[in-house]
């Protein structure tokens, strides 16, 4: 036996999220009833070239400070393929693009609580170009070169505490080696 859905009822809609209450029977047959983060899924991409990487310190709302991050964004769209995003968001965020598109796979951030799935991607080969942020903590956003051993020596040390940008330098270092 599984887990069967009954019902949903939306809680509330934001810009980027809805917010869902979900009751459900479990293999047991009890009742239960969980809240679900709605979200349209996104990418993140770690610029690389050579044994340089390229991240974006910027501010983050929900945790009320700044972090050491790889460049993300949501799909836009239902059904956009996820590269078309990786492109768009590496080109808005970094003004970049790449001669080479590496997928490092997928994460589930919190399946806890959200459905929200994150494609990974490396983009080889830099190109440089010119920044177009969407929004104002892009607007204020730095862009921060550093070699792949210090980024790797950061995650190490807890300096890069967000969990797309830790399994994009893991996942590309295993590559690589």
């Amino acid at each position: 036996m599984t887990f069967r859905p009954v019902r949903s009822r939306e809680l509330g809609r934001g810009v980027l999220i809805a917010l869902e209450s979900l009751e459900l029977i479990a293999p047991d047959g009890r009742p239960i009833v969980r809240d679900v983060v709605r979200h349209p899924g996104g990418v993140a991409v770690l610029p690389v070239a050579d044994e340089r990487v390229w991240l974006v310190d910027q501010y983050r709302p929900a945790i009320g400070r700044r972090i050491l991050e790889v460049p993300a964004g949501k799909l836009d769209h239902p059904g956009e393929p996820p590269l078309d995003a990786a492109v768009r968001e590496l080109g808005e965020e970094m003004g970049m693009s790449a001669d080479r598109w590496v997928p490092l796979g997928r994460m589930l951030p919190s399946p806890g609580y959200t459905d929200e799935v994150i494609h990974l991607f490396a983009a080889d080969g830099i190109v440089a170009g010119k920044r177009r942020p969407q929004g104002a903590e892009e607007d204020d956003a730095v862009i921060v070169e550093l070699t792949l051993d210090d980024a790797m020596g950061r995650l190490e040390r807890g300096e890069i505490d967000d969990a797309k940008t830790q399994l994009a330098l893991l996942a590309w270092t295993r590559r690589r080696t």
